[in-house]
């Protein structure tokens, strides 16, 4: 994923034309003539010098600037030095120097200018006032760039102006002016550090009752982002959000702020809330015709789509962004070949999906400037080259990976998928101690993201910023409704004074205190009722979240005992030497590997009554494959429609589906015979699912009956049929073995 910024040169432009003199606003077209009068006027005084420089900065600080704007500006700054040498006023020298470096600012030309702030500095540290010598210290950092060689001298200068606008009880630019270093300090990296200032620019703002905090909160919620606290992230960001909308925030930093929160969300995979935020991020960059931020967000879109299973959704909203004509930034034309790269991955469309990942090969030979985007580009190729079944090449990419997370290691997100392709390419070379230790880390870094402590923090969060916007609105429904209420009992009144005089008057008077009573009595009934509800739901809500905390942590659990279990049967398989025990724990192992995909399943979804069988089957199928080292003499077609079982169908028929393969695989295909192995699963009817597994291997033996067999498998498989409430049923020939199971579907009830 990857977001748009406010440009940091923009942000401190911003900031220099917020510290500058009020007299610098002054229109353009009485600049130009106040111009030439000075420039005519050969008098040389400090009032003349003085009002030279206010022209010329009004000049560089127009709206649009123009070369003839900037080229006054430097004239400005000549005249005003040949004028200051004449008297020896050396402030107006210090100051001319000062302009000038601003016009080399403006024209584009900073570094060059780095000379003239440096002799400004020089001089109005002698003879110049506090605010002067801070603006001269904040031109001279202004030179330097933003990479890591140049960052520490210029956070360094920019730190001595807000000091000195401290100490001159300039509170307000000391806060803009930390604020800015806080900035600069999150986008290199060095989020501790910019935490810190950030927060000492809060507590300043909050001092001087500063209201407009929305840039301030959204760098630091990009601030704890970075250094994975996603819950202070999402606190801070939709702060953010709140601020920006009570100030009816209209600028490029409104789609900032809603951007950044749906990569808060994303980071800790909430993708319908992330999906929500950018859509809120598209609207107001397409109403501000921002191309370049619309097709960024329709980008991220695409990814939240991708992640709840919208393949064919995500795949048109990154059509979408090639309606906006060519993408010409390297980043985003790498985001869209990823994205389109994992969708087409996903849809087993494998001939699309080559020419993106042959455009992404280059990518790392090329030597891309952004080392971010290069990791990841690598993890989408070394997960392409798996699924592929290409281990051998995907190992240089993650290693490759691996050591470049030293230069650029990315969030937790990126991380635990580094890990788990390390696992992949680790367990498919045979070197299984390095697979246990990147498993174990992508577990650690999995947990740590989808923690369950976490994801109740950030559910009270949105909550909490929910509810509140809630109760604004009720209480600002209810200002509406009570002035609405005066104002039609104050017509009434006036109506009844003049039409019925002082006798009725009294009479209606004396009703509308009647009707009054019970109006009250009415609504103080209702109200207690109204209370008597919330708190109801209340209760019932929190019984509801509870639930599914406990469920989810009883999958957690589960699946946890159920690995424990396969490296107990892996540990005593080490000290057998029979054959057929060493084949019978295996294939226990491969029975709590099935029972121990589904509970993981569980764990990392919303839903905790259904399976998604499409996933699951692919997933079960994969791993035997890789189990059992069938290189490429077997080939697994998978025809499986998107369909939710109910988690007590799942189970068996996970198992049936383990005792099947592991069948085929074993007795289909003896020697180096190869074959096929074709697994569907579909509806069949309105009403039943059908699971089939098929073989063309050499088939059963003649005089085999299913039914007299003494086969653990084989009962295995008939008594979970028979649990299924299904049919079972076996067919041989010389071209293979047919195995199908034909069951009822359950109804699935959601727990969310």
């Amino acid at each position: 994923m990857f977001q748009c910024m406010i440009n940091s040169r923009q942000q401190l432009l911003l900031l220099i034309y917020l510290l500058m003199p009020a007299a610098i606003l002054a229109q353009a077209d009485t600049d130009t003539g106040k111009a030439g009068e000075l420039l005519r006027n050969g008098k040389a005084d400090t009032a003349t010098i003085h009002r030279m420089l206010r022209v010329g900065e009004a000049f560089l600080d127009k709206p649009e600037s123009r070369e003839e704007d900037m080229n006054m500006g430097f004239r400005m700054a000549e005249e005003m030095e040949s004028r200051s040498r004449k008297i020896n006023y050396l402030r107006g020298l210090g100051l001319s120097k000062l302009l000038r470096a601003k016009a080399f600012r403006e024209s584009g030309q900073a570094e060059k200018g780095r000379t003239s702030s440096e002799q400004a500095l020089q001089l109005l540290t002698q003879v110049g006032t506090a605010k002067e010598k801070a603006q001269a210290i904040i031109e001279l950092g202004g030179t330097y760039s933003n990479n890591a060689k140049d960052l520490p001298r210029k956070i360094a200068l920019y730190q001595q102006g807000a000091d000195i606008f401290l100490e001159n009880g300039d509170e307000l630019s000391a806060a803009q002016l930390k604020e800015f270093i806080g900035d600069l300090l999150q986008v290199n990296g060095n989020y501790t550090d910019a935490e810190q200032v950030l927060q000492e620019a809060l507590s300043i703002y909050k001092k001087k009752g500063y209201e407009r905090l929305q840039g301030l909160y959204s760098i630091l919620g990009e601030a704890y982002h970075g250094s994975n606290n996603f819950v202070q992230s999402l606190r801070y960001n939709l702060l953010a959000v709140e601020t920006a909308e009570k100030m009816n925030e209209q600028g490029p930093l409104m789609t900032t702020i809603y951007n950044r929160v749906g990569l808060n969300y994303y980071s800790v995979h909430y993708y319908d809330q992330a999906f929500d935020y950018f859509d809120k991020a598209l609207a107001h960059a397409r109403y501000l015709r921002d191309t370049g931020t619309v097709r960024t967000l329709l980008l991220n879109m695409s990814d939240a789509l991708r992640h709840r299973g919208e393949y064919s959704r995500s795949l048109d909203t990154l059509s979408a962004t090639g309606k906006l004509g060519p993408i010409t930034e390297s980043d985003q034309m790498v985001q869209a070949n990823i994205s389109y790269l994992k969708n087409y991955m996903a849809l087993d469309a494998w001939q699309k999906a080559a020419p993106h990942y042959e455009y992404l090969k280059k990518i790392p030979e090329d030597d891309h400037e952004d080392k971010g985007v290069v990791q990841a580009v690598r993890l989408a190729i070394a997960g392409y080259l798996q699924a592929a079944g290409q281990f051998s090449k995907a190992e240089k990419y993650v290693r490759d990976y691996q050591r470049g997370m030293k230069e650029a290691p990315g969030g937790l997100v990126r991380q635990s998928e580094g890990e788990y392709l390390a696992f992949r390419a680790d367990s498919a070379t045979g070197n299984l101690a390095s697979a246990i230790t990147h498993y174990q880390r992508f577990k650690q870094l999995s947990d740590s993201v989808t923690g369950t402590n976490q994801s109740k923090q950030l559910d009270v969060l949105r909550l909490q910023f929910e509810t509140e916007r809630k109760d604004k609105d009720i209480e600002l429904l209810t200002q509406k409704s009570k002035l609405q209420e005066i104002s039609l009992q104050k017509g009434r009144v006036f109506r009844n004074v003049i039409m019925g005089g002082i006798a009725m008057l009294l009479l209606i008077l004396a009703l509308l205190y009647n009707r009054y009573r019970l109006k009250k009595r009415n609504a103080f009934r209702l109200e207690k009722q109204r209370e008597a509800i919330n708190a109801q739901n209340e209760l019932l809500k929190k019984l509801v979240d509870e639930k599914e905390w406990l469920l989810k942590e009883i999958h957690h659990r589960v699946k946890n005992n159920l690995q424990i279990i396969i490296s107990l049967l892996n540990t005593q398989s080490r000290y057998l030497d029979n054959a057929d025990a060493l084949a019978a724990i295996k294939n226990s192992q491969h029975r709590m590997y099935a029972m121990s995909l589904i509970h993981q399943r569980l764990y990392h979804t919303d839903n905790l009554g259904a399976i998604d069988m499409h996933w699951y089957i692919r997933e079960l199928t994969g791993f035997m494959q890789e189990s059992f080292d069938t290189d490429s003499k077997i080939t697994f077609r998978i025809n499986s429609e998107a369909i939710q079982a109910d988690v007590v169908q799942a189970v068996p028929l996970g198992l049936i589906l383990n005792e099947a393969v592991s069948n085929a695989i074993k007795y289909a295909f003896p020697g180096d015979r190869r074959g096929v192995v074709e697994i569907t699963f579909k509806k069949n009817g309105a009403q039943y699912y059908l699971l089939s597994i098929a073989d063309d291997g050499i088939g059963l033996r003649d005089a085999f009956l299913p039914e007299e067999s003494g086969s653990l498998g084989m009962s295995l498989m008939k008594g979970l049929a028979e649990q299924l409430e299904g049919s079972f049923h076996l067919n041989s020939t010389a071209n293979g073995v047919t195995i199908q199971v034909l069951f009822s579907a359950k109804s699935i009830h959601p727990t969310t």
